[in-house]
């Protein structure tokens, strides 16, 4: 019991009981004085933008309230208050959110996508995983349940892992290192179809691994492990991630690991095929060396043969060139000297032309004054060098006898 004066501030409240067992709440800022009661201050929980409140009622309701709120605590009708962070979610992240339905008494199941602020509902809760996890001493080695969440990452994803006692078929225990690249695409499927997809991963990784080398010797198993590169090499894999939800879109080869007395002996072999191609390239270089020489000496031939022609045909050019131009000189004289002949007998024909026009202009003047041309004619040209008679029978045919000296022929009939 307490007597005497309390004071509340702003924001405070205050659970007052009194001497009959009744209660009252009082809200401050204000100033009690109290005669035989009880005075309990009510604590008070403050919710932010990224929190909520989760408050147990003693009739075994419980109510989630999301930020920003203020609740007091009342003991009469509290159990508890609790201020709870809302989840954030990333875009690539999920929640798997499963809701109690009180009118059809079902369980609903629900895919809760980011980014956002997700605040549980009263009668929700979260799916929990629980897979396969990456040991914190080793990467490449996956222990069960290591990896406890509830926000599922969608995004494409990888792990390593190594494949121990992997058998060839001459009995070589091998450590094949491998590296997986991966990403879901169907939440419900992976959801129906498994409690640990990375637990179905390594298990087909290593089944198919060791149905690889189980063809193979040791030789061969070193010869062909890039193979390992090719998805085409995991057929399990492949079939069990399509199952799931996933897709795997490359596996890696990261190299293998053998026993030291193994690989010593491998080692030695891998040294001895070292010095013979080694031995092998340097002869394929003296041989290059010697094909190029010989190259380099017939293209000097050939470059030599070629300027040696290149002269002979220039030379060859400069005579004919010479040749040319002698004859174009002497085509050039001849023509000249054609040309002058030429003009020579024209003028000797233009000559002959004037005086055989002032002759015939004069025997026409004869004629005209009935001058006997013929005696005339004859009379200057004096006696005949020559005297041709052609005689003609009577029924014969007619004789044209065309001569420039006319004196010098006389035709003589049958008659005659």
């Amino acid at each position: 019991m307490t007597l005497g004066w309390r004071t509340l501030d702003v924001g405070e409240k205050a659970l007052i009981y009194s001497k009959d067992g009744s209660s009252r709440i009082e809200e401050g800022p204000q100033r009690l004085f109290l005669f035989r009661e009880v005075f309990k201050k009510m604590r008070c929980f403050s919710a932010s933008q990224k929190e909520y409140l989760k408050i147990n009622y003693k009739s075994g309701q419980i109510e989630h309230r999301k930020g920003p709120c203020t609740v007091h605590e009342n003991e009469i009708i509290h159990v508890s208050v609790r201020i709870k962070n809302l989840i954030s979610l990333d875009a690539n992240e999920v929640l798997v959110v499963y809701t109690q339905s009180n009118k059809a008494e079902q369980v609903l199941r629900r895919i809760q996508y980011g980014p956002t602020l997700f605040m549980r509902g009263e009668n929700e809760w979260l799916h929990n995983f629980s897979w396969h996890g990456i040991d914190s001493d080793d990467k490449t080695r996956m222990n069960p349940s290591q990896n406890n969440f509830t926000q599922l990452k969608v995004i494409a994803d990888q792990f390593y892992y190594n494949v121990d006692e992997v058998r060839t078929a001459d009995d070589a225990i091998l450590r094949v290192k491998l590296m997986m690249f991966f990403e879901l695409t169907d939440i419900e499927q992976m959801l129906d179809s498994t409690q640990d997809p990375m637990a179905d991963f390594i298990n087909c990784l290593s089944a198919d691994v060791i149905a690889f080398a189980a063809k193979k010797t040791y030789e061969e198993f070193i010869e062909t492990a890039s193979d390992l590169n090719n998805l085409e090499n995991f057929p399990l894999l492949l079939e069990r991630s399509q199952t799931i939800g996933y897709t795997v879109s490359k596996v890696v080869y990261r190299g293998y690991f053998a026993h030291d007395k193994l690989q010593m002996m491998h080692d030695v072999m891998i040294t001895r095929r070292t010095e013979l191609r080694l031995k092998y390239e340097k002869e394929i270089q003296e041989q290059e060396l010697t094909d190029k020489k010989l190259q380099a000496e017939v293209d000097r031939l050939e470059q030599e043969q070629q300027m040696e022609l290149d002269k002979l045909l220039h030379d060859q050019k400069l005579e004919k060139d010479a040749l040319q131009h002698a004859l174009n000189l002497e085509s050039k004289s001849h023509e000249n000297t054609m040309d002058k002949q030429r003009r020579e007998n024209e003028a000797r024909l233009n000559e002959k032309i004037a005086s055989d026009t002032v002759k015939h202009q004069y025997l026409q003047d004869l004629y005209i004054l009935k001058v006997d041309l013929t005696d005339l004619l004859v009379t200057q040209a004096g006696k005949p060098t020559r005297v041709t008679n052609i005689i003609a029978t009577k029924d014969s045919a007619s004789i044209h006898l065309h001569h420039n000296d006319v004196s010098a022929y006389r035709v003589i009939s049958k008659d005659d």
